[in-house]
């Protein structure tokens, strides 16, 4: 746990009986204190953010779930020692850890070498174990809440999750971590046991990779892949990615138990103590005794590629292909080729899916973090913000044309005419909002990037329509040889005729682009807009009319060559 902070002058004092002494932390649950017996024990006293005073119901859960989370057996987890539904918030008491959170030790450290991460997986399946022999779930299984005390890892928070979900607090949304909870969760189903597992399997991702296997971007970018797309494991592998792989399944009854992975791990047969034997295998885990650390920040490109229901190229999806939507949910693709971003609207099915244009490969170009200094609105001419382009991500197909100058050429209004197969379009692209992304396609124009490339993506759907342009492999993995960040995403609007990056990889750009030719009104704001279709969107609607293949989302049936791309400051 963190190092407690001094009380502040609104803290109770005394809690339960335990003398309180310090803050260790505030979450969305409540706020954890740090408390001591009148033996001069030291405890942890979490105080809940839900009154249930009046609610019989929830009262009645709530002494329910303590009294089972009390009878959990002491195997890597914290004891629980008390528990009140009564008064005006509900406090557990559990024994204090002295040790850092599994999240702090990672964001810190980085990844876990493989011998420390297997007897991790082991405490954490002995825990689980425990939690679901005395009858009781999770339900908030996730880094901050794994322990690594001076005994090994330990979970805490068992028992706390269900009492919420029944108080007013709880209405207006799920108990939980979304980069951690399993699909029936995000669904809204109850779940049971599975769901810690699948929660579990999150976690070892996290701690073998530095980022949850779903990401941790948006919410409803979270839970659409938590929903449809595999996992990105990383460096997991053999039998622990296995056990992992295994434990992520969408399916809650394909997933093990955490006995069962216990037993594996273990590579013991059914009889003996398991949970003694875990928590033995576990006990020298500690922060202690981790190799030292390395500088570390987590990869660019994890949690790694959100896979297309629906693919540009002639090959059909894998069988069984888990990301693909069940029918009545599409997921609608802009395509790319590393991570993806995805709206899931609260008041609707359906979902839409934009996919990267990473053309990432290795690269001796070194990449820093973009520093933009924007130009002035409404300036024409020269331009003046500078640029920082990084190299491109791995995983893609590059076409190396250089890097475009440091400096932006233009800082107001640049026009651009893409002549293609079916006629040409004319675009007002802002470089005063988007100077860097604007500096790329003009750099990107005069190399003759575009020209004979195809738009290699048309959506139909009522949701998203869309055409996407501007990868020389036609194949949605492409891009030139960096990438760059994001840029006044807070005024994004996307309307018919809005021109806008599709994203390299997290919060960045390289060279595909896409036209709306619909409006997208719940488009969350993730995409660039760098111009607007001045001329020749009746081209896109021509396309638009022709189809895509296959269905509503795939390469256009009309084909779109570009044949000349150029630019020209006003």
């Amino acid at each position: 746990m963190a190092e407690p902070r001094p009380l502040r002058p609104n803290d109770p004092r005394e809690v339960g009986g335990y003398r309180l002494t310090g803050r260790v932390g505030e979450g969305a649950q409540g706020t954890v204190y740090l408390g001591e017996s009148d033996h001069g024990e030291r405890v942890a006293v979490k105080v809940l953010r839900a009154e249930i005073d009046g609610d019989d119901r929830a009262r009645t859960l709530f002494d329910r779930e303590l009294a089972a989370a009390r009878r959990v057996a002491p195997f890597c987890t914290a004891r629980v020692f008390a528990a009140e539904a009564g008064g005006d918030a509900p406090y557990i008491v559990s024994e204090y850890i002295e040790g850092p959170s599994l999240r702090e030790l990672v964001a810190e450290r980085g990844p876990m070498p493989e011998p420390e991460l297997r007897r991790l997986a082991i405490g954490t399946a002995t825990a689980l174990a425990a939690i679901h022999e005395a009858g009781v779930v999770h339900r908030d299984f996730k880094p901050a809440n794994v322990l690594l005390g001076p005994d090994g890892p330990k979970v805490i928070d068992f028992g706390v999750a269900r009492p919420l979900e029944a108080t007013s607090a709880t209405l207006t949304g799920a108990v939980g971590t979304p980069a951690y909870m399993a699909p029936e969760q995000v669904s809204g189903a109850a779940g049971g046991a599975p769901l810690d597992m699948f929660a579990w399997g999150c976690t070892m991702a996290y701690a073998a990779n530095g980022t949850p296997p779903f990401g941790a971007d948006t919410v409803p970018a979270i839970m659409h892949r938590v929903l449809y797309a595999p996992p990105a494991l990383g460096a997991l592998a053999g039998e622990l990615g296995a056990l992992v792989a295994a434990s992520l399944e969408k399916d809650p009854a394909r997933r093990p138990t955490a006995l069962q992975v216990l037993t594996r791990l273990l590579g013991t047969g059914p009889g003996g103590n398991l949970l003694a034997e875990g928590t033995s295998a576990a006990a020298t885990l500690t922060a202690a005794t981790l190799p030292p650390s390395a500088p570390f920040a987590p990869p660019a490109t994890m949690p790694g590629p959100v896979p297309p229901p629906y693919r540009t190229v002639p090959a059909a999806p894998p069988k069984g292909n888990p990301a693909a939507p069940p029918k009545g949910n599409k997921a609608l693709l802009i395509v790319g080729a590393v991570a993806g971003v995805v709206l899931l609207s609260a008041a609707t099915t359906t979902a839409a899916l934009l996919l990267t244009d990473d053309g990432g490969k290795p690269s001796t170009r070194q990449g820093t973090d973009a520093v933009v200094t924007p130009a002035p609105t409404g300036a024409t001419g020269t331009g003046g913000a500078r640029c920082t382009y990084l190299a491109p991500s791995p995983g893609g197909k590059v076409k190396d044309v250089g890097t475009p100058p440091a400096v932006a050429q233009a800082a107001g209004t640049v026009h651009a005419s893409m002549k293609t197969n079916l006629g040409t379009l004319d675009i007002d692209l802002d470089a005063a909002k988007a100077p860097c992304t604007v500096n790329s396609v003009m750099y990107l124009a005069g190399k003759k990037y575009f020209d004979g490339t195809h738009c290699h993506r048309l959506t139909t759907d009522a949701s998203l329509k869309v055409l996407q342009c501007g990868d020389p492999s036609g194949t949605g993995t492409g891009g030139p040889g960096y990438r760059f960040p994001d840029e006044n995403l807070g005024e994004a609007a996307y309307a018919r005729g809005t021109v806008a990056m599709a994203n390299a990889g997290p919060g960045t750009n390289g060279s595909q682009f896409f036209i709306l030719y619909g409006d997208a009104t719940s488009l969350p704001k993730s995409y660039t807009v760098f111009g607007h279709v001045t001329s020749g969107l009746d081209i896109v609607d021509k396309v638009a009319r022709a189809g895509a293949e296959p269905a509503e989302d795939g390469a256009p049936k009309l084909r779109v060559t570009i044949e000349r791309f150029t630019t020209s400051i006003a």
